[in-house]
């Protein structure tokens, strides 16, 4: 089941804002002498400027021109003249422009921040925050410069950075423009700060009641906090907005799915279906409905026909792997994982599902064996988790001492990071001690299975082999 949610808008409408250096507005007089070419070309940047803000671009574009053409070292007619390139889409001549005015004068705050702009404009997220610091550097009271540099670290993927950007740019000016309390509501979002996420979209809401993304992000916000009533509200008020919005139908779908509603959800679902049948989405979960409802045949069909369409799509393999376990239906789940396995080879947790599930059947053990030694090496923090099943490898193998020291290290790891021990891991550990003729120390293990008591099976399992072991020494 997925969750739908909206990203920042990566081209706000304030994007390409003029920024403008204060120029002297008084021409040079004659009295002081020759006019030098440095003030000539300044006459005609100051006359150029004045055009491009009642956008008579062409008209300013020619000024800058002359300007540049009189003083070759006039980075102010460069940085316009990109400028007036970037506000008419004319990219590479932007780039040309602004590169020349930073190569006369490198700490040119305004061309940095220009360069930074374009930079974001054509997705160079890293090139783009390189030059907005560099600016920020000699102007840091630029709100402005602060929030481009949060959006160009958000894209990055350095979120946390975003945050503490948007949040400066906020504290400097809090009258930004609408999209910027939504980017910043939806880097609150993604990491989990869903108080303050839902401060941020509700200021989009007060100052835009139709903004369908902020309202649809706070849906979804608030279906995780639990407030599932106030989350249906919001979705609703979307479709009240736009009866189309495939996504708000989906996200209420997914309410409805997640408090057992199964019939308002397969409903929803399948009109989500109806008005977007290439989303994957509303098709996928139809089939959770039906798996809820008992009905696997009807699940199955259902992601049948997507994985028809698409043989390596990893979002439904994923839940039709998850459901065969469930049903404890072993062969199938295998095949499913290690098709994901081959589309994701550089994925610990399908490696070590793969190589457990194996393992737990006694079949192909060497390959069992090196997929849970690949997870080791790609997933570190879970390594106490992956020890266990490494561990179970073995005691298949028959490698019963390997097996205990392997899991003694899993048992230690998961003591040390203060993880809750599974009922299965105890087990596992009574069953190396048992096959060890270490009985008491098997009996202990059953002890601590049973006592965990995580899942069902597993009890089940230590408590048959304690009574087992009742008389042995």
């Amino acid at each position: 089941m997925n969750n739908l949610r909206n990203r920042p808008f990566g081209a706000p409408g304030f994007l390409l804002m003029l920024s403008l250096a204060c120029l002297p507005i008084s021409a040079p007089c004659a009295e002081k002498g020759p006019v030098t070419s440095k003030e000539r070309a300044t006459t005609f940047v100051q006359e150029g400027l004045n055009c491009l803000i009642l956008e008579q671009n062409k008209k300013a574009e020619q000024l800058f021109i002359q300007a540049k053409s009189i003083d070759p070292y006039s980075e102010q007619a460069y940085n316009f003249l990109g400028l007036l390139y970037l506000q008419d889409g004319l990219n590479e001549k932007a780039e040309d422009m602004l590169k020349k005015a930073i190569a006369i004068e490198p700490m040119y705050p305004e061309a940095l921040r220009n360069l930074g702009k374009l930079y974001l404009r054509q997705d160079k997220f890293a090139e783009a925050a390189t030059h907005l610091k560099r600016a920020l550097s000699m102007e840091g009271s630029q709100p402005y410069t602060w929030y481009l540099l949060g959006m160009s670290q958000y894209f990055s993927g350095h979120i946390a950075d975003a945050i503490s950007s948007y949040e400066t740019a906020f504290s400097m000016e809090p009258n930004l423009p609408v999209e910027a309390h939504y980017n910043l509501g939806v880097a609150y979002h993604e990491t989990s700060r869903y108080l303050d996420a839902v401060r941020s979209y509700e200021e989009v809401i007060r100052q835009d009641p139709t903004h369908i993304n902020a309202l649809n992000n706070l849906g979804l916000v608030y279906s995780i906090l639990g407030e599932k009533d106030r989350a249906v509200e919001l979705f609703n008020q979307v479709l009240g907005i736009d009866s189309n919005n495939v996504k708000a139908r989906i996200n209420l779908g997914n309410v409805f799915l997640s408090t057992k509603d199964l019939a308002e959800a397969e409903k929803i679902y399948r009109s989500a279906i109806s008005l977007d049948h290439s989303d994957i989405s509303p098709r996928l979960n139809l089939g959770v409905v039906y798996y809820e409802k008992g009905d696997f045949d009807k699940a199955r069909a259902e992601w049948n026909k997507l994985l028809d369409e698409n043989p390596e799509n990893i979002r439904v393999l994923s839940v039709m792997g998850s459901a065969f376990l469930e049903r404890r239906e072993f062969s199938p789940a295998i095949e499913v994982f290690k098709k994901m396995a081959k589309l994701m080879p550089d994925n610990g947790s399908i490696a070590n599902t793969l190589g457990y599930l194996l393992a737990e059947q006694n079949q192909e053990l060497n390959l069992a064996r090196d997929l849970v030694e690949t997870a080791l090496k790609l997933d570190k923090p879970n390594r106490a988790t992956y020890y266990d099943s490494l561990a179970w490898v073995h005691f298949r193998k028959g490698d019963y001492k390997q097996a205990l020291q392997i899991q003694d290290k899993a048992l230690k790891i998961f003591k040390l990071s203060h993880e809750p021990i599974s009922s299965e891991v105890h087990f596992h550990m009574g069953k190396i001690h048992e096959k060890l003729s270490n009985f008491a120390m098997a009996r202990e293990a059953y002890e601590a299975a049973v006592k965990s008591n995580t899942d069902s099976a597993s009890v089940k399992l230590a408590s048959e082999s304690l009574q087992m072991l009742k008389n042995k020494k």
